[in-house]
């Protein structure tokens, strides 16, 4: 009895570790996931109609690498990006990082290659991610970027083009119940005075934790810190911006910096609002960009039916300038796995062109049928 006990555990024990061993060669990594059929189909739909937005406006495509050496931007990544990076080494020992952000990655790429006489260059982009999320996080899906950035043009005027050129492109995806909230890393700065930690008090700020974002700034030695945390929590349409922003200027001291930020975000806004005429943007103090290469404005996109932003960006004029080129940039760029599921346009397109049948009795005639109807633009298969 005894070797046949032994014999049923050892075959017991067997199989669960078989079983184990097929679920691990099984699972997917974070970050690899696939998109099959009628999924892809619609991914590329929306893909072709984002690409074709850009071209109208005048931006080409660029490509960049898949990896590159870690140290290049590790003074530019903030300490969240750094943890969720995958990082591996060479065979000469060298630390290399996987795409993780295609801004940066994007950035080293024009400041080797532009010159001055070639700005002001508009460029876009569209490629998969990599990088670590918790299979648990309810943001995990963010694995597919497209975006675009306007190299060489400073101030109000590039700002606009690109907030319009976002604006727009978001529109004719038909995503319903979204709003573009426009913030400024000036505004915080102007705030901070140089005494504080910008990643410190935006990490407040994204808790929306006024309680704490006073305590760090009385910390910091910061006067009227009260003031200042009501003025950083503003949230509201462009009018209540106008008819809000000398007192909530005011409030916080003499602050020169602080009153030409808030006079510059609210000139863009103004405008933005009367170009756009749709009623979606909203000013939110709060949104510093989340990067510590963020100069100017940022901006934010939420949408009904997504947990996270669907698209975020800003004006980053110093950031070609670590890779050999001064020259100031803004971009965005598009979470595109978020946005399909709530793109009427993406449903529509997948929809619109059903996949016909050829007709004959043989696969000469088959194929013949197949490609007079291919030539009108139908989608026919041949069996």
């Amino acid at each position: 009895m005894v070797p046949a006990l032994k014999q049923t555990r050892y075959k017991s024990h067997m199989t669960q570790n078989n079983s184990q061993s097929q679920n691990q060669r099984l699972r997917t990594p974070q970050g690899t996931e696939s998109i099959l059929l009628e999924e892809a189909y619609r991914h590329r739909q929306l893909l072709r109609m984002t690409e074709d937005h850009f071209s109208l406006w005048g931006y080409l495509p660029v490509h960049t690498p898949v990896f590159d050496y870690f140290e290049t931007y590790r003074p530019l990544l903030n300490r969240n990006q750094v943890e969720r990076s995958y990082r591996f080494p060479d065979r000469d020992g060298e630390l290399l990082m996987l795409r993780s952000d295609i801004t940066l990655f994007l950035a080293k790429q024009m400041g080797l290659s532009l010159s001055q006489t070639h700005l002001p260059r508009r460029v876009y982009y569209a490629d998969s991610i990599l990088r670590h999320q918790e299979e648990e996080d309810i943001s995990s899906d963010e694995f597919f970027q497209s975006g675009a950035e306007l190299i060489g043009l400073e101030g109000l005027e590039g700002d606009l083009e690109v907030l319009m050129l976002l604006h727009d492109l978001l529109t004719g995806m038909q995503i319903s119940h979204w709003r573009m909230h426009i913030g400024s890393r000036k505004v915080l700065d102007a705030v901070l005075q140089g005494r504080g930690n910008a990643e410190t008090a935006g990490c407040f700020l994204e808790l929306r934790d006024g309680q704490s974002l006073t305590a760090y700034l009385r910390e910091c030695g910061i006067s009227r810190a009260p003031e200042c945390t009501r003025l950083l929590f503003f949230l509201g349409t462009v009018q209540e911006f106008q008819n809000s922003r000398e007192e909530l200027t005011k409030a916080c001291g003499n602050n020169t910096a602080l009153e030409e930020a808030m006079e510059e975000l609210g000139t863009l806004a103004l405008t933005l609002h009367r170009t756009a005429g749709t009623g979606r943007v909203r000013i939110d103090l709060s949104e510093h960009g989340g990067q510590p290469y963020y100069t100017g404005f940022t901006v934010k996109v939420y949408a009904q039916g997504a947990n996270t932003a669907v698209a975020t960006g800003g004006r980053y004029d110093q950031l070609l300038g670590c890779f050999g080129n001064e020259a100031p940039a803004a971009g965005f760029s598009l979470m595109m796995r978020k946005i399909e599921p709530l793109s009427v346009f993406a449903a529509q397109a997948a929809e619109e062109k059903p996949v016909g049948r050829a007709e004959g009795t043989d696969f000469q005639q088959r194929y013949a049928s197949a490609r007079s109807r291919r030539m009108k633009g139908e989608r026919v298969i041949l069996q």
